[in-house]
């Protein structure tokens, strides 16, 4: 892998500041008013854009997204074609979880039909587990990368090595997720 140390101390910089600074908003910051399908895409490409940004090609929520969680029974119906905070909640944890985890194990995690009580609870704590995350991979990356930028010269093998920890703490933790999902009493 072509590697520029430069180049990648300015997006590593860039990278680490956004993941450090990205915060979901909190139960109370979600609308307490209704909102239609044009308004809720608007407001979850706006919580959600740093997943967008990073996936580079990828468009975001769409309109059949949504109607296919519906339709699937991921997230609630809307009532009156409207969209709840319940709605946003739900569809803010199954976007992000939808990227390591099968569909089947985020309904584990967040069944339908529970108390708004209950969504308030484990949007909350999903909130306040994306916040450690984010602060832990921020460390672990950057003890990793931090090498690379203080190393003498370009040395590509350090930054396939940085590419191919991540991928593997990608797929250990995708494993671990979904073991330990599974082992939840029903």
């Amino acid at each position: 892998m072509i590697y520029n140390k430069e180049n990648f101390k300015n997006m590593f910089l860039y990278w680490n500041q956004r993941i450090s600074q990205f915060k979901l908003p909190e139960w109370d910051e979600l609308p307490v008013f209704d909102l239609y399908m044009d308004q809720v895409i608007k407001l979850l490409n706006n919580y959600l854009n740093l997943y967008t940004e990073a996936a580079d090609n990828e468009k975001g929520i769409t309109q059949s997204m949504i109607n296919n969680y519906v339709k699937l029974k991921i997230i609630p119906s809307p009532e009156k074609k409207r969209y709840s905070r319940i709605h946003l909640a739900y569809l803010i944890i199954v976007c992000v979880l939808k990227q390591t985890l099968s569909i089947s194990t985020i309904q584990n995690i967040i069944p339908l039909d529970i108390s708004e009580e209950n969504v308030k609870k484990i949007y909350t704590a999903f909130v306040l587990n994306q916040i450690k995350s984010y602060q832990y991979v921020s460390e672990n990356i950057s003890n990793v990368a931090n090498l690379l930028i203080e190393s003498e010269g370009d040395n590509p093998e350090r930054l396939n090595d940085l590419v191919m920890q991540l991928a593997s703490s990608a797929n250990i933790f995708k494993m671990m997720s979904e073991i330990f999902c599974n082992t939840k009493e029903s």
